[in-house]
């Protein structure tokens, strides 16, 4: 883990995680909301939006958690930014994105929707080479949030043509961007499928079958030994970095094969609302599909 990541662990502990995958649920609560502004501001203090080491380590922690956030868009946006010649207009923003006091959300033409627009504060849009920054509270910028199977979070984003820009211009690698993106949501996919897996496990060991627990049983114990090592395998390939496409596809994937067979070991507890095998489940679908 590297050093930025290392003190989060305090922050994504085990006792905290229950909490945390709720934080993406609607209707929003005011202690939801104030979650979510602790967790933003420990990923800053932590240094995790200004060290791209930290980014990947950082994604699986999100993923484990199930937690809904700005973090992946806003330092690919930095990446990308930083990439940039410099000018007086850019490094402001930069320094203050990488601070945590601004945060941001993209939006392009591979993404329908985008991830917590109401947590951000700009909104980057990118075509091709072409990109665009505007200020999300502008009046001239309407979200309209979706009802979608992983219980909110999703938005799409309408700007209307003369919302001044913040920022505009063009990227100096625009493959670089969507590589960003692909890594850094196939880590979160992986953070996911662990975080259900471990979900399973425990189950598997509490849950008494003909009086053994359940992951004493072959069938069941053989399955979450396969999936324990396609996702080490899964994990070497993202930290790898050099076949995102790849790694994003391959963590899919996993991520939903996890959490279905997470699923179906609880049988029908795991379907309540209370239970967090159906929420894995739930964003593993909405979350294979948010990135190409």
């Amino acid at each position: 883990m590297t050093t930025a990541a290392a003190p989060l662990t305090d922050v994504f502990s085990p006792e905290l995680r229950p909490v945390l995958r709720r934080l993406g649920e609607r209707p929003l609560s005011e202690e939801a909301a104030t979650a979510q502004g602790a967790v933003w501001a420990a990923l800053a203090e932590a240094g995790a939006l200004r060290d791209a080491d930290a980014v990947l380590p950082v994604a699986e922690l999100l993923g484990e958690t199930l937690y809904r956030g700005p973090y992946l868009d806003t330092v690919a946006a930095v990446e990308a930014l930083a990439a940039l010649p410099g000018s007086p207009r850019t490094e402001p923003v930069l320094d203050a994105m990488r601070r945590g006091d601004l945060a941001a959300a993209l939006a392009g033409p591979d993404r329908r929707f985008v991830r917590c627009a109401d947590q951000a504060d700009l909104l980057i849009t990118v075509d091709g080479s072409e990109f665009t920054v505007v200020e999300l509270d502008h009046p001239g910028v309407r979200l309209s949030e979706h009802a979608d199977l992983g219980r909110g979070g999703l938005f799409s984003v309408d700007v209307d043509a003369g919302v001044p820009h913040v920022l505009s211009g063009r990227l100096a690698d625009p493959r670089a961007l969507t590589d960003r993106i692909r890594s850094g949501q196939a880590a979160y996919l992986a953070g996911l499928s662990r975080g259900a897996l471990d979900l399973a496990i425990a189950h598997a060991r509490r849950r008494t079958v003909f009086g053994r627990p359940l992951g004493a049983h072959q069938s069941p114990a053989f399955r979450l030994a396969a999936l324990a090592a396609r996702l080490e395998a899964v994990r070497s390939l993202v930290h790898r970095e050099d076949e995102p496409a790849h790694a994003l596809r391959l963590a899919r994937e996993l991520a939903v094969d996890t959490t279905a067979e997470t699923l179906q070991l609880h049988g029908a507890s795991g379907l309540l609302d209370e239970n967090d095998a159906q929420l894995f489940y739930r964003r593993a679908l909405t979350e294979s599909a948010l990135s190409r």
